[in-house]
């Protein structure tokens, strides 16, 4: 049995990580850590035998690994250290905020033969698995084009009162890395390759105020699909008046229109299949369902299934597609990836 502990005891951590880990007998959560004591009350709560300290230090040294759960500035430090005691590691999305941050940190995980693994849960999402198992049995044929729309009315809240979401410094900037980071990893996915270039347009359309974008307009090209290239366009905004999910993938075969909680597959033959879904993508924050997922995978690659760092190596193109991005908004041009 693997023994770990959360860092961070904010909602994602007990509403989504903690019956997570509960739900999967070959992980133990041990300890917590939180500077803040209501957090850690709730986190005694919900695991009682396990320890709960308000300092990184204070963690049990027998650890094999750590989950944090803290805002993105936070996470180099965390990682660096936990990897210098030997322990294996978990992380919230975005893994890091540079590359020279993420470069440190696979050099010391590959000298301290150590996993550093993200969470990319979005794609346990049931409509989001069913995108990939429509792709990968061929139904779409060869996928040439991807749109990808994340509307949200607002930031989500943080138990931070000033909401670190929405200080660059703390959270890398707005949504482009809030939503972005699971748009990338997810648009990658399906259309089957890396992009080659990206353009982007990072927009303040109504929280003016705000230091952080509160829209991103990203295109994507992908000149290794067939002699034509393929292409993604990805819009994510805090500033709609609705909350919802929305895209289309396009291959030689089929469309695929998915619609938050339903599919739509229609073949170029004109036959027509729908799916339908429980519950709307774009509903909730904390998706423990989701989560469990990621558990399941983060053992696979601790055992060697996938092999690790296949994990880190996307997480590492997101990163790079962030920092290209911002590049690219403040430069208004394409930029290679």
């Amino acid at each position: 049995m693997f023994k770990g502990a959360i860092i961070g005891l904010g909602n994602v951590a007990l509403n989504g990580h903690v019956p997570g880990w509960k739900g999967n007998s070959e992980f133990q959560i041990v300890a917590g850590m939180d500077p803040h004591a209501d957090r850690r009350e709730l986190f005694s709560q919900a695991l009682p035998e396990a320890f709960c300290t308000d300092c990184f230090a204070q963690l049990p040294e027998e650890l094999d690994f750590i989950d944090i759960c803290t805002p993105p500035h936070t996470h180099f430090k965390m990682i660096m250290e936990a990897l210098g005691r030997g322990w294996n590691v978990l992380c919230e999305k975005p893994l890091v905020l540079a590359t020279w941050e993420l470069e440190q940190i696979r050099n010391l995980a590959a000298e301290k033969q150590r996993l550093v693994f993200t969470v990319h849960n979005w794609k346990f999402a049931p409509i989001c698995r069913k995108v990939t198992e429509l792709i990968s049995s061929g139904a779409l044929g060869q996928i040439h084009h991807c749109d990808w729309q994340v509307l949200r009315t607002g930031p989500s809240i943080t138990t931070d009162a000033r909401n670190w979401r929405l200080d660059p410094d703390k959270a890398g900037g707005g949504i482009l890395v809030d939503h972005g980071w699971h748009a990338f990893y997810l648009v990658i996915d399906w259309m089957g390759a890396d992009p080659s270039a990206v353009q982007a347009s990072l927009e303040n359309r109504r929280h003016v105020d705000l230091a952080v974008e509160d829209t991103a307009v990203v295109a994507m090209r992908f000149d290794s699909i067939n002699r034509h290239g393929g292409t993604a366009n990805i819009f994510l905004t805090w500033a709609s008046p609705q909350r919802r999910n929305w895209g289309t993938i396009q291959g030689t075969l089929a469309r695929l229109t998915i619609e938050d909680d339903w599919l739509k597959l229609a073949c170029n033959d004109g036959n027509e299949e729908r799916f339908h879904f429980d519950t709307e993508l774009s509903s909730g924050s904390h998706h423990p369902d989701w989560f469990g997922c990621v558990v399941e995978e983060f053992a696979g690659e601790l055992k060697g299934s996938p092999p690790p760092g296949s994990n880190l190596r996307v997480a590492q193109l997101c990163l790079r597609l962030v920092e290209q991005c911002q590049a690219s908004s403040r430069q208004q041009t394409y930029l290679p990836v």
